[in-house]
Parts: C-alpha cells; sequence; structure tokens
C-alpha cells in the first residue's frame, strides 16, 4: 500500500455514486446512492496479479441497513474513491432508472 491515503478522512460522511463506467465493477448495488461513514483509510492498493496499476484509494465504509426486526443493522463495505462522494456536496449522480428501492435510515435523501 502506498503513503497516498486519498481525500477522505476517518469520520466523513461519504455518498456512493449510482454509476462509474470506467471503475472498478465490483461496487454492490445496493450500496449506490447511499450514505455511509469512513471508518478506515486503506490508501493505494498495489494488486500486481489482476491489475498493472495501482487500484484508487480504498476506503472501509460503515452504512446503517435497518430492517423490521434489527434497527441497528449495519454493513461494512470497502470502496475505491472513484465510487465515493462528500455527502454534503450533492455531487452523487441520480440513479439510476433500473435501481432496486432502498429502504431505512442508509437510504437516499
Amino acid at each position: 500500500m502506498s503513503e497516498v491515503l486519498g481525500r477522505f478522512r476517518e469520520g466523513d460522511v461519504v455518498r456512493v455514486r449510482t454509476q462509474v463506467p470506467e471503475g472498478n465493477p465490483r461496487t454492490p448495488r445496493y450500496l449506490r446512492d447511499m450514505t455511509g461513514t469512513v471508518l478506515l483509510r486503506h490508501g493505494i492498493v498495489d494488486n500486481p496479479l489482476d491489475h498493472r496499476d495501482p487500484y484508487p484509494p480504498l476506503y472501509s465504509v460503515v452504512f446503517a441497513l435497518p430492517d423490521d426486526r434489527n434497527p441497528h443493522d449495519e454493513v461494512l463495505a470497502d470502496l475505491h474513491e472513484e465510487w465515493l462522494t462528500d455527502a454534503a456536496d450533492g455531487t452523487a449522480t441520480p440513479p439510476a432508472d433500473d435501481a432496486p428501492p432502498q429502504r431505512g435510515l442508509g437510504s437516499p435523501r
């Protein structure tokens, strides 16, 4: 990993973009356009096995995903910076027409 940790800090509230055409395709659809909190910055991850260039900075982000049975459910996901925006700046892309409906505290505003 690199010393470059990226633009977000622990505690920052971020929103997951709904699409990044050239981005890492492994970002879960159910997290797209959701807001979460950065828990950990991993920095730039070198992965010579399946990618010749370093990936963008990686973050561990926690999302509130409560349901009727447990109002305190959370999901922790590792996401690359290209998929994240500052939740306060309103730059997230609008949801895609085929995006599934989302519920709970982590839902889009």
